[in-house]
């Protein structure tokens, strides 16, 4: 740091604009106040893994565990859950259709296919102040010009409803952009304890939807608020993960299969969406699958088991890192929120933390200069980690295409196809569609 600017009551005066001044307390700077200084370091700053989580410095946080009934009441808790009230607000839900919105019938709220885009208004009150979210969620498999129209179509409800301030979560109204499984607690709590729903690609529209003579394969997979989505995955064996509950559903009979660490919420959001079928199911538990059951999955086949079940996720959830140069230095950036495919960019390499073991997974497209940092940096983010791991700890290095159950079973819904088509094709295809 410039030591010789700084001030002897230890704080840094910087002059922003004429006639104003801004003091600001050591390590306390901003990023605008450190842009003029070249090659700024932070103190405790590490390379490459960005800033470190250093021992005795982190803001000491009370974990507030979840709770509807005093949600009203507790700030912390609506930040920490990210709820700004129970969800049981008033409700609007449209679909996305030749540009224009399409009113989505309320029986069917909480259905969502992943061909589509949605728009969702929703009126809260929470601590005597009324509020209104608009929610943009995009499908996986929308197209998109699908994309564009749900985006100007919040935009212009919001100007309906009377323009002003937009914020995130908070003030008068806020607008929030949902990419399929990426969806906050505060979505997954709207459909009256039933869980959001996606089914695979397809539309609402009209012989846009799968057919009910399909076997059908649901994940489950619950918020730390409880409420939970199930997204339709293919019907593969190698889909099951024993940290959630799946629905099977064939012609002539369903099952709630209920891995060894999913939870209540897990299980309760099984139950909810067999009601939403209009099926009854055998509830098996994990490792007393029947033979119909793997024969309906097309026979048995690895998946992701783990004894790292929920309690020991909750210590240490899975984290994923992009590591790039294309910025003319090679960086790593941590992706928030819930890990889906989508997340893994082909022409990066990512790495894949799930605490007894690091996973460098090298996308087709990735330089040769990613792939030799990355794999010098999963060794030296282990080392550094200020929980004092064991530098022993199991590296793998796979690559996109070859990935083995127990590295995509960290993903909500993986699609073994999602690469088969050729992104570029891909996206000439939505073009001219």
């Amino acid at each position: 740091m410039p030591e010789d600017c700084l001030l002897p009551n230890g704080c840094w005066e910087g002059i922003v604009q004429k006639d104003i001044v801004q003091v600001l307390p050591e390590s306390g700077e901003t990023p605008l106040f450190k842009q003029f200084f070249k090659n700024w370091r932070d103190k405790d700053q590490t390379e490459g893994m960005g800033i470190a989580y250093i021992p005795n410095h982190i803001a000491k946080i009370e974990n507030v565990p979840f709770d509807v009934s005093t949600l009203h009441d507790s700030s912390a808790m609506a930040a920490q859950h990210g709820m700004v009230d129970n969800g049981t607000g008033k409700k609007q839900i449209w679909r996305i259709e030749s540009s224009e919105k399409v009113p989505v019938d309320e029986s069917l709220y909480g259905q969502f296919y992943g061909g589509d885009s949605y728009i969702i208004l929703y009126h809260y009150s929470h601590g005597g102040k009324q509020g209104q979210i608009i929610y943009t969620w995009q499908g996986a498999d929308s197209t998109k010009d699908e994309i564009t129209a749900s985006a100007f179509l919040s935009a212009q409800l919001d100007e309906e409803l009377g323009g002003g301030p937009v914020q995130s979560f908070g003030g008068s109204r806020s607008q929030v952009r949902v990419i399929q499984g990426k969806e906050p607690a505060h979505l997954l709590s709207l459909f009256g304890g039933k869980p959001l729903i996606v089914y695979k690609g397809g539309t609402s529209r009209e012989g846009g939807q799968t057919t009910d003579a399909d076997i059908r394969l649901f994940q489950v997979r619950a918020s730390s608020s409880g409420f939970s989505r199930a997204i339709e995955v293919d019907a593969a064996a190698s889909n099951l993960n024993s940290n959630d509950a799946f629905v099977l559903k064939t012609p002539s009979s369903a099952y709630l299969w209920i891995g060894q660490g999913s939870s209540e919420a897990e299980k309760r959001g099984g139950q909810e969406l067999l009601n939403v079928l209009g099926a009854s199911a055998s509830e098996i538990a994990e490792g007393g699958e029947t033979d119909d059951f793997w024969e309906a999955l097309g026979g048995k086949a690895p998946y992701r088991t783990s004894s790292r079940l929920k309690d020991k996720l909750n210590a240490h959830p899975p984290r994923l890192f992009a590591c790039s140069n294309k910025t003319g230095r090679f960086i790593i950036e941590e992706v928030p929120g819930e890990i889906t495919q989508d997340d893994l960019a082909t022409d990066d390499v990512m790495l894949l933390d799930i605490w007894d073991q690091v996973f460098v997974w090298i996308g087709n497209d990735a330089h040769e200069e990613e792939k030799k940092e990355a794999l010098s940096s999963a060794h030296k983010y282990i080392e550094s980690d200020p929980a004092k791991r064991d530098k022993r700890t199991l590296v793998a290095v796979i690559k996109q295409g070859f990935e083995p159950p127990t590295f995509t079973g960290w993903f909500l819904a993986w699609d073994s196809d999602y690469w088969a088509v050729d992104p570029l094709e891909k996206a000439l295809a939505e073009l001219n569609m």
